[in-house]
């Protein structure tokens, strides 16, 4: 405690020289640290008492040479008229109770499906970015838009610590199908195929593996009886069924079209997010016939530090009109690319175990029929019919009418 009281009032080093017995036996409750070193003595006190001293050393033949002083006082008086400091240091306080007003750090945790860029693009649309004002950030609405954008997650939750947020994040195993009704429902074939393989969570499973099914049929039923009672139970079924399946596509083209093909080059644009602003960095001449095909958010890094800055980049996919003039290689290669594109959109995840091409001339058109093998989800839920219901019931009365028989 005396120390403290000595550091907050401030205290001084300094050297005794001449008749030094005397003066230290008059002043020795207010000075510590003597120390003897040859012709004269080393000794500290209080900043205020050394004014004192120096003016009584005369009367006791002594000589006060003052070192150096300590303290918070002293270091005020030093610096009491270095207004720049002053200000500096008022400007550096400020500085640090503005920038808690604003987001300096995101972190992202849990994820594994979804993918930090896209985590930070739709924060970013949504008002959540590097120097986003604190007040304005909608954290209910955010985590709304990331489930309602990736279905992937189920929880999420936006913690904030000062100027840092913290994402946390908890993924599906598999991506959920979303309802909106409630009540009794079954589970239909989406698509013509044979079992591979099932697991019903809920439900009265209605096939087995290597049953042959056909787009519509129920799978999983609602209806089931419940153990050791004499009644029916409706549910909410559920199950993943996986077939192999055929799915056929057509796509056609007039021969004397005239469309846009990729030419398999690309086009980017390079931006830093600040405050919400976008300052292009790097812009190259974007031809008019481009479709952007990804966009990704990071944040800027260099030698391992991270500056709270976004980096967006933008990749565009370059067209160019064609005209296909009845050329039949043209044709094949557009038709071929939409296909692609089809696959790319129905089989995502899925396991394509083969593909048949067929092309066809038709008077004005040239048509590709496409035949795909694959390894897919054909399970899908509906809510069940009140006439399904009723059948179901009907046959149940009939069943225990024969067996009381």
């Amino acid at each position: 405690m005396i120390g403290i009281l000595r550091w907050f009032f401030g205290w001084s080093e300094f050297k005794l020289e001449g008749n030094i017995n005397e003066f230290l036996s008059k002043f020795k409750t207010n000075i510590w640290n003597v120390e003897k070193q040859g012709k004269f003595v080393l000794a500290r006190c209080i900043t205020k008492d050394y004014v004192v001293f120096n003016k009584s050393s005369a009367e006791y033949g002594v000589v006060l040479t003052k070192i150096k002083d300590f303290g918070l006082l002293n270091f005020l008086k030093r610096y009491k008229f270095r207004f720049g400091l002053l200000i500096g240091c008022f400007f550096f306080f400020l500085i640090i109770f503005i920038s808690n007003l604003f987001v300096w750090d995101i972190e992202i945790f849990g994820n594994a499906l979804v993918s930090d860029e896209q985590i930070f693009k739709v924060c970013d649309e949504n008002g959540l970015h590097f120097g986003s004002l604190i007040t304005a950030i909608d954290e209910q609405n955010i985590e709304n838009k990331i489930k309602e954008k990736y279905p992937e997650i189920s929880w999420i939750s936006l913690n904030r610590i000062a100027g840092k947020y913290i994402i946390e994040i908890s993924e599906f195993k598999e991506k959920p199908e979303i309802v909106n009704w409630q009540g009794p429902s079954n589970v239909v074939s989406k698509y013509d195929g044979e079992i591979l393989y099932i697991e019903a969570y809920s439900g009265n499973p209605l096939v087995s593996v290597g049953d042959s099914v056909e787009k519509g049929q129920i799978l999983v039923s609602c209806v089931q009886q419940l153990k050791g009672i004499d009644t029916l139970a409706y549910a909410h079924s559920d199950a993943k069924i996986i077939a192999k399946v055929n799915r056929y596509n057509k796509t056609k083209i007039r021969k004397n079209s005239v469309v846009d093909q990729k030419t398999g080059l690309q086009t980017t644009e390079k931006r830093l997010i600040l405050f919400g602003l976008k300052i292009p960095i790097k812009i190259n001449k974007k031809k008019k016939n481009v479709i952007k095909t990804k966009e990704t958010y990071r944040p800027l890094k260099f030698l391992g530090i991270r500056f709270p800055v976004l980096l967006q980049t933008s990749i565009y996919d370059v067209y160019e009109k064609i005209n296909l003039d009845g050329n039949e290689d043209l044709m094949k290669k557009f038709l071929l690319q939409k296909q692609n594109e089809w696959e790319k959109k129905e089989f995502v995840g899925d396991i394509i175990l083969g593909r048949k091409y067929e092309f066809k001339d038709d008077d004005d058109f040239f048509i590709l029929d496409a035949k795909v093998v694959a390894e897919q989800r054909i399970d899908r839920k509906v809510p069940a019919e009140e006439e399904y219901l009723k059948e179901k019931e009907k046959e149940w009365d009939e069943k225990r009418k024969k067996e009381e028989f």
